[in-house]
């Protein structure tokens, strides 16, 4: 029963990504080109991504409010404020 579904499972994924077709070793060596380039999005998300957020965040706050640095501290400090 698990080794039926583990075997229709692995037709679905060599028929999808059309790997049927290819030769043992083209199989290894596409799944491994495969795996290295999601290993290496991965580490670039990891890496880039948080210091990305904070720059995005940076440029929205500038973009909704026309002034750069922390616009939130300023509500607090100044709670009569006129404008946006």
């Amino acid at each position: 029963m698990v080794k039926d579904y583990l075997w229709r499972q692995r037709v679905k994924f060599e028929s999808t990504l059309a790997l049927s077709m290819l030769e043992p070793w083209e199989k290894i060596l596409c799944l491994i080109i495969f795996s290295l380039l999601t290993m290496l999005v991965m580490i670039g998300l990891f890496q880039y991504l948080p210091q990305h957020v904070m720059v995005m965040q940076r440029r929205a706050i500038y973009y909704l409010w026309g002034q750069e640095g922390d616009v939130f501290r300023s509500w607090v400090e100044n709670p009569g404020l006129k404008e946006l």
